[in-house]
């Protein structure tokens, strides 16, 4: 079987992307207004203060939009979350359980493994170390996503881990014969 890869929406990013062009348009508005209102100096400071983050905002999810996002890599050897250029694989093997918590309007997957410390401490982005911590901390995961920002449904994304799992069991077993 071929490595799958899964990447995140897009939704975010578009939402991102019209609401920074309404405030922008907003701050063009005010700005070529500010002689309409009470005082004008103070609406041309506002429209200031809303141009400059808006312009940040339609750039940065501009960037966003035009690359995807890789979340998940699912290959025979294992599951890399958010690869880098140092890939932390989560070897088949040492993948204790692969849960789904079915919350309102979310599905959250958790990935357990043996050896948890080891693999947060392999982690090469330490704001994902932080999160890792905090997920094995609550969850008892090293890794845990809402399967709801992915672009294939939680049911996909089982279903993956369910077929490279089994192959990953038949293939040790036929090792070991």
């Amino acid at each position: 079987m071929n490595s799958v890869k899964v990447y995140a929406k897009q939704t975010s990013n578009w939402g991102l992307l019209f609401g920074s062009l309404l405030f922008f348009a907003c701050s063009i508005y005010l700005f070529l207004n500010a002689n309409q209102v009470n005082s004008p100096q103070t609406a041309k400071v506002l429209s200031g203060i809303l141009f400059v983050p808006s312009l940040l905002f339609i750039i940065v999810s501009i960037k966003k939009l035009m690359k995807k996002q890789l979340i998940l890599l699912i290959d025979k050897k294992g599951i890399v979350y958010k690869p880098t250029d140092h890939l932390n694989y989560i070897e088949w093997g040492k993948i204790l359980e692969i849960e789904e918590l079915k919350l309102p309007r979310q599905r959250v997957i958790n990935i357990k493994v043996i050896d948890a410390d080891d693999f947060i401490h392999n982690e090469t982005q330490k704001f994902l170390q932080a999160r890792m911590r905090f997920w094995n901390k609550i969850y008892g995961a090293v890794v845990s996503f809402d399967a709801n920002t992915l672009d294939k449904n939680h049911f996909e994304i089982m279903n993956l881990f369910d077929e490279f799992m089994e192959d990953y069991k038949i293939s040790t077993a036929s090792k070991n014969d």
